[in-house]
């Protein structure tokens, strides 16, 4: 039995309606699915306190689930009068991070949602955001939200990457721009692909058979050009507005987020491989963006994982 596709947001413990809350229920609502709010909770007070009363401690903590799980089914109430089909839960839960990953195995959300959270340089020194280790090894896409004016992404930016022609890269590239396309279809918005050709990152690469020969300047052009081929009939392949492609030389962290930031787009694609045994350059670019991110971010996952976006 085919059920319909499934949204699953992590919503904020602060009892309010978020910008990823708002994104949920747009999504949910365009795409015709299905979602599931689940609130994870955790108050180190209340831990510190058991340890001079363990007794207050469980009312304590079953009177503030309570609360919230009051709140949000209000909320989910007026969602579901309003013809979604929705549900809630809330959870006490320390670390939340496998929290996550068990709701996920359980569920088998389309798409998992939450908001983006910051962390401070000094703690990402000494530990791993939340964040990145769901880009990490979360199975499902992953829609960071970022506050802005739109519920539903208006402008869309997908950036593929070139770099290697293994097998699954390139797959990988097709699986961007097929969530983005899907997604960009279901929200009305308008779709926008690029490729970031950094010529320091392929000449490192080839170091051990170029050694340090001098490149002439035609062989860096017909590089170039290559990369510009490829990244066309990727395009083409998926029927993107050669008015909406955007090949850019440069540093892809710099250029991405700056492209992202100076023409206005609600969300940026990205892909990551989801494997530690690799380099993942394209992964890699995605957990350093996403600590100061342009605009919400979606990152599918490589061919490899179990979940895929098909959305309409």
């Amino acid at each position: 039995m085919n059920e319909s596709p499934r949204l699953l947001l992590i919503a904020s413990s602060r009892m309010e309606r978020t910008a990823a809350f708002e994104r949920a229920v747009a999504l949910a609502r365009a795409g015709g699915m299905s979602l599931q709010i689940v609130a994870l909770d955790y108050i180190r007070l209340l831990e510190l306190l058991g340890l001079f009363s363990q007794d207050t401690v469980p009312t304590l903590r079953d009177g503030y689930l309570q609360t919230h799980r009051r709140w949000l089914e209000q909320e989910a109430a007026f969602e579901r009068e309003q013809g979604l089909d929705c549900s809630v839960e809330v959870i006490w839960s320390h670390p939340t991070y496998q929290e996550i990953i068990d709701c996920v195995r359980r569920l088998q959300p389309a798409m998992l949602i939450k908001d983006v959270h910051h962390e401070s340089t000094l703690k990402r020194l000494f530990s791993t955001p939340l964040d990145w280790h769901l880009i990490r090894d979360c199975k499902c896409p992953l829609q960071f939200v970022s506050p802005g004016p739109h519920r539903l992404p208006l402008k869309i930016l997908a950036a593929v990457n070139l770099y290697r022609s293994e097998d699954i890269d390139l797959r990988l590239n097709d699986q961007i721009l097929s969530a983005a396309s899907s997604l960009a279809a279901m929200c009305q918005a308008s779709l926008h692909v690029i490729y970031v050709y950094d010529w320091a990152t392929i000449y490192a690469a080839g170091m051990p058979w170029l050694g340090s020969m001098p490149i002439e300047t035609g062989f860096r052009e017909a590089l170039a050009d290559a990369h510009e081929e490829s990244f066309n009939l990727l395009c083409d392949g998926h029927g993107i507005d050669s008015r909406h492609r955007h090949f850019i030389s440069g540093t892809p962290l710099s250029v991405v987020d700056g492209f992202a930031r100076q023409d206005g787009f609600d969300l940026l694609v990205m892909g990551t491989l989801g494997r530690h045994d690799r380099v993942r350059s394209m992964g890699d670019t995605a957990e350093v963006l996403l600590g100061h991110a342009p605009c919400s971010m979606l990152i599918v996952k490589s061919p490899e994982s179990p979940a895929s976006i098909n959305l309409v």
